[in-house]
Protein backbone atom coordinates (compact mmCIF):
# COMPACT_ATOMS: atom_id res chain seq x y z
CA UNK A 1 0.00 0.00 0.00
CA UNK A 2 0.93 3.56 -0.65
CA UNK A 3 0.03 6.66 1.27
CA UNK A 4 -2.25 9.15 -0.97
CA UNK A 5 -0.57 12.39 -1.05
CA UNK A 6 -1.17 14.49 2.33
CA UNK A 7 -3.51 11.84 3.42
CA UNK A 8 -3.85 9.14 6.34
CA UNK A 9 -5.90 7.06 3.24
CA UNK A 10 -4.17 4.63 1.77
CA UNK A 11 -4.60 3.03 -1.90
CA UNK A 12 -3.58 -0.34 -3.74
CA UNK A 13 0.09 0.44 -5.14
CA UNK A 14 -1.04 -1.56 -8.45
CA UNK A 15 -3.64 0.12 -10.98
CA UNK A 16 -6.93 1.93 -10.38
CA UNK A 17 -8.62 0.29 -13.09
CA UNK A 18 -7.68 -3.12 -12.40
CA UNK A 19 -10.50 -4.57 -11.98
CA UNK A 20 -11.14 -3.19 -16.11
CA UNK A 21 -8.11 -5.67 -17.17
CA UNK A 22 -10.06 -8.35 -17.09
CA UNK A 23 -14.01 -8.18 -16.48
CA UNK A 24 -15.25 -11.05 -18.51
CA UNK A 25 -18.37 -10.99 -20.49
CA UNK A 26 -22.20 -10.62 -19.36
CA UNK A 27 -23.76 -14.43 -20.23
CA UNK A 28 -26.29 -13.91 -23.29
CA UNK A 29 -29.29 -15.33 -21.33
CA UNK A 30 -32.44 -16.48 -23.23
CA UNK A 31 -33.82 -13.73 -24.93
CA UNK A 32 -33.42 -11.88 -27.31
CA UNK A 33 -31.39 -8.79 -27.84
CA UNK A 34 -32.94 -7.53 -30.92
CA UNK A 35 -36.19 -7.52 -32.46
CA UNK A 36 -38.48 -5.44 -34.78
CA UNK A 37 -41.05 -2.96 -33.55
CA UNK A 38 -44.41 -4.68 -35.66
CA UNK A 39 -43.43 -7.77 -33.39
CA UNK A 40 -45.15 -5.74 -30.39
CA UNK A 41 -48.93 -4.32 -30.55
CA UNK A 42 -50.21 -1.05 -29.96
CA UNK A 43 -51.33 -0.38 -26.29
CA UNK A 44 -53.78 2.89 -26.05
CA UNK A 45 -51.82 5.56 -24.24
CA UNK A 46 -53.30 8.13 -21.39
CA UNK A 47 -54.77 10.79 -24.04
CA UNK A 48 -57.28 9.81 -26.74
CA UNK A 49 -55.89 9.11 -30.13
CA UNK A 50 -52.60 8.23 -28.54
CA UNK A 51 -51.13 4.56 -28.64
CA UNK A 52 -47.71 3.23 -27.59
CA UNK A 53 -45.12 0.18 -27.84
CA UNK A 54 -43.65 0.02 -24.53
CA UNK A 55 -39.37 -0.95 -25.31
CA UNK A 56 -37.94 -0.11 -22.05
CA UNK A 57 -38.69 -0.48 -18.70
CA UNK A 58 -36.95 0.13 -15.30
CA UNK A 59 -38.93 -0.37 -12.57
CA UNK A 60 -35.86 0.53 -10.38
CA UNK A 61 -35.11 3.90 -11.75
CA UNK A 62 -38.74 4.97 -12.76
CA UNK A 63 -37.18 5.26 -16.69
CA UNK A 64 -39.06 4.11 -19.15
CA UNK A 65 -38.65 4.37 -23.35
CA UNK A 66 -42.08 4.16 -25.78
CA UNK A 67 -42.85 4.84 -29.17
CA UNK A 68 -45.91 6.94 -29.07
CA UNK A 69 -47.87 7.17 -32.09
CA UNK A 70 -50.27 10.11 -32.14
CA UNK A 71 -53.25 10.63 -34.63
CA UNK A 72 -53.30 13.99 -37.07
CA UNK A 73 -54.04 17.29 -35.56
CA UNK A 74 -54.68 15.59 -31.82
CA UNK A 75 -53.60 18.55 -29.04
CA UNK A 76 -52.42 16.82 -25.63
CA UNK A 77 -54.53 17.14 -22.80
CA UNK A 78 -52.03 19.57 -20.23
CA UNK A 79 -49.78 17.15 -18.59
CA UNK A 80 -46.69 17.79 -16.34
CA UNK A 81 -43.44 16.47 -16.94
CA UNK A 82 -42.15 15.26 -13.63
CA UNK A 83 -38.93 13.97 -15.03
CA UNK A 84 -37.31 15.11 -17.99
CA UNK A 85 -38.43 13.50 -21.57
CA UNK A 86 -36.22 13.26 -24.66
CA UNK A 87 -38.19 12.72 -28.03
CA UNK A 88 -36.83 11.70 -31.40
CA UNK A 89 -39.09 12.13 -34.42
CA UNK A 90 -39.95 9.13 -36.53
CA UNK A 91 -42.95 10.50 -38.35
CA UNK A 92 -45.02 13.37 -38.95
CA UNK A 93 -44.30 15.70 -36.26
CA UNK A 94 -45.63 18.19 -33.49
CA UNK A 95 -45.34 21.61 -32.12
CA UNK A 96 -45.86 23.58 -29.23
CA UNK A 97 -48.20 26.85 -28.90
CA UNK A 98 -48.59 28.29 -32.49
CA UNK A 99 -45.51 26.74 -33.90
CA UNK A 100 -43.11 29.88 -33.69
CA UNK A 101 -40.68 31.16 -32.03
CA UNK A 102 -39.27 34.88 -31.86
CA UNK A 103 -35.64 35.07 -31.28
CA UNK A 104 -34.17 38.66 -31.05
CA UNK A 105 -37.15 39.96 -33.05
CA UNK A 106 -38.00 37.69 -35.35
CA UNK A 107 -40.36 35.20 -35.71
CA UNK A 108 -39.57 31.44 -37.39
CA UNK A 109 -41.27 28.33 -37.64
CA UNK A 110 -40.09 25.93 -35.07
CA UNK A 111 -41.98 22.57 -35.58
CA UNK A 112 -40.66 19.11 -35.10
CA UNK A 113 -40.29 16.95 -37.47
CA UNK A 114 -38.88 13.99 -39.00
CA UNK A 115 -35.31 13.43 -37.68
CA UNK A 116 -35.76 16.21 -35.06
CA UNK A 117 -35.17 15.84 -31.27
CA UNK A 118 -36.09 17.93 -28.57
CA UNK A 119 -36.41 17.86 -24.34
CA UNK A 120 -39.10 18.80 -22.28
CA UNK A 121 -37.51 19.19 -19.04
CA UNK A 122 -38.80 18.37 -15.19
CA UNK A 123 -41.32 20.50 -14.45
CA UNK A 124 -43.08 21.25 -17.57
CA UNK A 125 -46.61 22.14 -18.07
CA UNK A 126 -47.85 22.08 -21.77
CA UNK A 127 -50.39 20.58 -24.26
CA UNK A 128 -48.34 20.07 -27.71
CA UNK A 129 -50.58 19.74 -31.19
CA UNK A 130 -49.65 16.98 -33.45
CA UNK A 131 -49.46 18.66 -36.98
CA UNK A 132 -51.88 17.39 -39.61
CA UNK A 133 -50.12 14.02 -40.24
CA UNK A 134 -49.85 12.85 -36.93
CA UNK A 135 -46.79 11.81 -35.22
CA UNK A 136 -44.66 8.84 -34.08
CA UNK A 137 -42.05 9.29 -31.88
CA UNK A 138 -39.48 7.89 -29.98
CA UNK A 139 -40.33 8.66 -26.34
CA UNK A 140 -37.50 8.51 -23.68
CA UNK A 141 -38.89 9.26 -20.07
CA UNK A 142 -36.69 9.48 -16.91
CA UNK A 143 -39.51 9.76 -14.80
CA UNK A 144 -43.52 9.87 -14.53
CA UNK A 145 -46.19 12.49 -16.63
CA UNK A 146 -49.03 14.16 -14.66
CA UNK A 147 -51.95 14.08 -16.65
CA UNK A 148 -54.49 16.95 -15.78
CA UNK A 149 -58.60 17.36 -16.19
CA UNK A 150 -60.10 20.34 -18.39
CA UNK A 151 -60.75 22.05 -15.39
CA UNK A 152 -57.11 21.41 -13.76
CA UNK A 153 -57.24 18.24 -11.47
CA UNK A 154 -54.77 15.85 -11.69
CA UNK A 155 -56.22 12.48 -13.17
CA UNK A 156 -53.48 10.27 -13.46
CA UNK A 157 -49.53 10.00 -12.77
CA UNK A 158 -48.03 7.58 -15.81
CA UNK A 159 -45.19 6.13 -14.11
CA UNK A 160 -43.26 3.02 -15.72
CA UNK A 161 -45.34 0.55 -13.66
CA UNK A 162 -48.20 1.85 -14.96
CA UNK A 163 -47.15 1.51 -18.26
CA UNK A 164 -45.72 -1.81 -17.66
CA UNK A 165 -49.10 -2.82 -16.53
CA UNK A 166 -51.27 -0.90 -19.41
CA UNK A 167 -48.79 -3.23 -21.59
CA UNK A 168 -48.60 -6.15 -19.54
CA UNK A 169 -53.15 -6.16 -19.90
CA UNK A 170 -52.78 -5.53 -23.74
CA UNK A 171 -50.02 -8.63 -23.72
CA UNK A 172 -47.61 -6.44 -25.15
CA UNK A 173 -44.41 -6.92 -22.81
CA UNK A 174 -43.06 -9.85 -24.45
CA UNK A 175 -40.48 -7.70 -26.04
CA UNK A 176 -39.84 -4.84 -23.52
CA UNK A 177 -36.30 -4.79 -22.05
CA UNK A 178 -37.28 -4.76 -18.57
CA UNK A 179 -35.31 -4.10 -15.56
CA UNK A 180 -36.15 -5.20 -12.02
CA UNK A 181 -33.66 -6.39 -9.52
CA UNK A 182 -36.08 -8.55 -7.32
CA UNK A 183 -37.77 -11.64 -9.46
CA UNK A 184 -41.39 -11.36 -9.48
CA UNK A 185 -41.85 -8.22 -7.77
CA UNK A 186 -43.55 -6.66 -11.09
CA UNK A 187 -46.03 -7.84 -9.75
CA UNK A 188 -49.13 -6.34 -7.31
CA UNK A 189 -49.22 -8.09 -4.20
Amino acid sequence: MTAVENSPITAPARNPLFWMTSPGNTPKGDRRDFYTMDETEWTDWLMPGTRYKLLYCNLVTGAFTILLQVDPNIQATSHWHIGNLQVYILEGGFYYYDGTVTIDGETIPDKGTPGSFTVETAGTVHQPFATETGCVMLAMFDGPIGGYTDDGQLAVVGDARLHYYMAKDNNAVHNTQLVDYSYGSTDLQ
